[in-house]
């Protein structure tokens, strides 16, 4: 994976991260301040997941500057993305179903209790949405960095290989 593409991809996760966790807590902020209710725990796990998404772009950009990168460094950091893409995964599609579920509830009755109106209920989708696009960059790199660790495991065996065949040539000779 080149350097660049890299960048980028830290770069679209830390803004989406950020956009996430700004609509989500304002929604959050909505649910408790306004609609004087609790807020559906899949909006409080979207509120969590971008904070752990942008400590884990600190630690993955930290541990690619690091001068020896061994390969648990690498399976770190390519679990640390992997876990990203999880909770982003988990968090967009129980959302997008409490969304779905209140607005199915809203419309079959219209009582005082519904869960997504106006400016609100825009911006819940939004966080769902933003959620689905953050989902996709953290797959984008966990899958280019298991490209990146077959493609130098697979570089490591044939420098190990030909070791052998040089230990085995001189131990002939």
């Amino acid at each position: 994976m080149s350097r660049y593409s890299t960048i980028f991809l830290r770069v679209l996760q830390g803004l989406l991260g950020m956009a996430n966790l700004a609509l989500a807590a304002y929604v959050y902020h909505w649910y408790a301040n306004v609609a004087h209710r609790p807020s559906p725990g899949a909006l409080q796990f979207l509120v969590f997941a971008p904070c752990v998404s942008l400590v884990s772009i600190i630690y993955l950009e930290i541990a690619v500057r690091q001068k020896h990168m061994i390969m648990a460094h690498r399976l770190t950091s390519m679990g640390v993305e992997g876990l990203n893409s999880i909770l982003y995964f988990g968090g967009f599609i129980a959302f997008a179903l409490t969304l779905s579920d209140s607005s199915s509830s809203s419309s079959s009755s219209s009582s005082a209790n519904t869960s997504c109106e106006g400016l609100s209920c825009t911006l819940s989708r939004a966080v769902a949405v933003l959620a689905a696009a953050e989902f996709s960059a953290w797959i984008t790199s966990t899958i280019l960095a298991a490209q990146d660790w077959f493609r130098s495991e697979a570089h490591m065996n044939n420098i190990t290989a030909a070791r052998r065949q040089m230990a085995k040539t001189n131990a002939n000779a």
